[in-house]
């Protein structure tokens, strides 16, 4: 029986890095980014105590990739399951369903995220721009799908791509956030249907 391929010293790096992030996503989804030191993100991490300084030198670097991580997740693990070979209309409905069901169950780095898009209005500015690309690049992938189906002839020719993907965005945080905050007041499968059903009404040409 062959014995597993050993790791390369980057995809070690990446496992470490995943494992640090996961914990300060933890932390901070708890008690904020101020409240997540070094030293206790290595203990939940369960790693050695220097790692986390190591991998990320400052937790000005740490919460820069956390934003970072945070959208290659979702764009891996939802946008890409969700959409699959959909396209234009169809492809904006599946992934804003997707998005707003997975706040059934979380993960804590979409709490962690929430919490620092709360903290760069405030005492943390200097998170805006990991945010602002993250949210550009959200509404980039909107208004891509947007463009897709006036091409096909879904969605209206009338339809502003750049200002609809900024209110498709802006409706996504403020579910988020209501649900985040308050999760027994609000169905999830119901707030799901709500979106996409006025996302077609909208659009649908």
């Amino acid at each position: 029986m062959a014995s597993p391929a050993r790791r390369t010293q980057t995809e070690r790096r990446a496992a470490s890095e995943r494992l640090v992030l996961d914990a300060a996503a933890q932390l901070i989804a708890e008690r904020g980014s101020s409240k997540a030191s070094f030293a206790e993100i290595a203990a939940v991490a369960g790693c050695s105590h220097g790692l986390p300084h190591y991998l990320f030198g400052s937790k000005a670097n740490l919460l820069d990739a956390l934003v970072a991580e945070f959208a290659d997740r979702f764009s891996g693990q939802v946008v890409t399951e969700a959409v699959g070979e959909a396209t234009g209309l169809r492809a904006l409905r599946r992934v804003l369903s997707a998005f707003v069901r997975s706040l059934d169950d979380p993960w804590p780095m979409t709490r962690a995220l929430y919490v620092l898009i709360g903290e760069s209005l405030g005492p943390a500015p200097r998170l805006r721009p990991a945010l602002n690309e993250y949210h550009d690049r959200l509404r980039g992938m909107i208004c891509g799908w947007i463009d897709e189906g006036i091409r096909d002839g879904e969605i209206r020719a009338d339809v502003d791509g750049e200002a609809y993907a900024a209110l498709v965005l802006g409706m996504v945080r403020g579910i988020g956030l209501q649900v985040l905050s308050d999760p027994d007041s609000l169905d999830v499968a119901t707030l799901a249907r709500a979106a996409v059903d006025s996302v077609d009404r909208d659009l649908r040409a």
